[in-house]
């Protein structure tokens, strides 16, 4: 049972590995076919502004009228629905030219903007992308400045090419991209503004989350240019696998989000499916070991049940030949290795039995034989002493540690009993059946084998016998 546990489980923790692996693989293509666009319309857009630049700078754009020279500068502009409006900023930050109708030229001054002062502060820069900005402009959508620098022909400012793109471009290229449920796809710079979310929420685009412990503890991973981390959304609490992409040559990076639960759904699937499994299994198996420890148990007791009938005496109930001479052995062996030991043997033999059986019949005699067992049995305290029928009318009994005087008791108090039972024979000198009973005792400087002392028991019945029966008779 924990082998097949331990194997389903490692089976289940390698398709966890594989379910992770491949999600993270699924959103970076993803992410990477998003930065892709992005990046191919920046550099687009990018053409774009080195145009403007190109025919602003050009003799025959300040000898055309305003018309014209909108014409001249803009008509060439991309295709790109999402351009708002596009614009040339002098060095004092005042719009010289611009692709909006007259009607609503903007005409205030932009040198405080940061896509202006960029390009003042530094003239290597390139081109330079702001954060979201809220605008009047006619567009869906908050926007940003795409804006790159002037220079006159000695390399001083000279002002700036601008674009607006409305974020809608964003919000629309995400939407074509397939997302899961509770999936999030977002555009932020690497510093926290956020550019885009999808599912759109306008109030998160343009704030700032740079500032929450959240996106600090998430900043490490930004270093490379790819990556993956887990993560708890600050917007609706779902955690989810995140894998991003920088857009190269830019602070924006491209981020999917695909909620744990989705991710894990099948593989939680199988994960019950195969507790459900081991479950039943694992009943099964208790049934099963319930069922065979009963089994077990049954058989060790039919096992007991005959060794014990292999051990006894059918007629009687007491031990039997076989069982006596074990214990008569095992307690010849306690000796060799504990010489202080001792123990005592009692040879019980019923007087007349032959002339009881002639004279009432093999059944009574049957009988009387249960009644001496009892009375032999019976006066058996200690469970180290043991009866048993030794062929016939013959009994013998094993007194462990006991001296001679003990056996004696013991022995005075079988015939006793054997007397108490007061069964008639008419047959016998004495009116009742008795029994004549021999004792021998261990003695070291004499017995050398087990069969010794059973002599030595065997010779004072004897005794018993031959001095007028219905006594005990110990071995000198």
């Amino acid at each position: 049972m924990l082998a097949v546990v331990a194997v389903c489980g490692s089976a289940l923790y390698q398709s966890h590995e594989q379910t992770r692996v491949a999600a993270t693989e699924n959103a970076q293509n993803v992410t990477v076919i998003a930065q892709r666009a992005i990046s191919r319309n920046l550099e687009i857009l990018s053409l774009s502004l080195d145009t403007l630049a190109y025919r602003y700078r050009e003799p025959l754009n300040h000898r055309l009228s305003e018309d014209q020279r909108r014409v001249f500068l803009f008509e060439s502009a991309p295709s790109v629905s999402h351009i708002v409006v596009m614009a040339v900023l002098g060095a004092d930050g005042k719009p010289r030219a611009s692709s909006l109708t007259r009607s609503n030229q903007f005409t205030r001054t932009y040198a405080d903007r940061p896509y202006f002062t960029a390009h003042r502060d530094s003239p290597d820069l390139g081109l330079f992308i702001s954060q979201p900005i809220r605008a009047s402009l006619g567009n869906e959508l908050p926007i940003i400045v795409l804006s790159k620098r002037l220079q006159k022909a000695d390399g001083s400012f000279d002002g700036v090419v601008l674009m607006a793109l409305d974020l809608a471009y964003f919000r629309d290229l995400f939407a074509n991209l397939a997302l899961g449920p509770e999936g999030v796809m977002s555009l932020y710079s690497d510093q926290g503004v956020v550019y885009m979310r999808m599912p759109y929420k306008d109030a998160v685009i343009g704030s700032d989350l740079g500032v929450t412990s959240d996106f600090q503890r998430t900043r490490a991973h930004f270093a490379a240019h790819q990556g993956s981390f887990l993560a708890r959304s600050r917007q609706d609490g779902v955690q989810r696998l995140y894998t991003f992409t920088r857009v190269p040559h830019t602070q924006l990076m491209v981020f999917v989000g695909n909620a744990d639960a989705a991710i894990y759904k099948e593989w939680y699937e199988s994960f019950y499916s195969t507790l459900f499994v081991l479950a039943a299994f694992g009943c099964v198996c208790a049934v099963l070991y319930k069922r065979l420890r009963q089994e077990f148990h049954a058989r060790a007791a039919i096992e007991r049940q005959l060794t014990q009938l292999a051990r006894t005496d059918t007629l009687t109930g007491l031990l039997n030949r076989r069982a006596i001479d074990e214990l008569l052995g095992a307690a010849w062996g306690r000796h060799q290795q504990h010489p202080a030991g001792g123990f005592c043997i009692l040879f019980i033999d019923i007087d007349y039995f032959k002339l009881y059986n002639d004279t009432y019949g093999h059944k009574a005699g049957d009988a009387a034989l249960r009644a001496v067992a009892q009375s032999a049995a019976g006066a058996l305290a200690r469970s180290s002493d043991h009866a048993a029928r030794y062929g016939g009318e013959e009994f013998i009994v094993l007194l462990g540690d006991t001296d001679q005087e003990g056996a004696l008791h013991v022995a005075q108090r079988i015939r006793a009993a054997i007397h108490a039972c007061a069964i008639v024979h008419e047959r016998s000198p004495l009116g009742v059946v008795t029994a004549s009973i021999g004792l021998a005792c261990l003695r070291r400087d004499r017995h050398r084998r087990i069969e010794d002392v059973i002599n030595a028991a065997d010779e004072a019945l004897y005794r018993s016998k031959s001095a007028g029966r219905d006594r005990v008779t110990a071995a000198d």
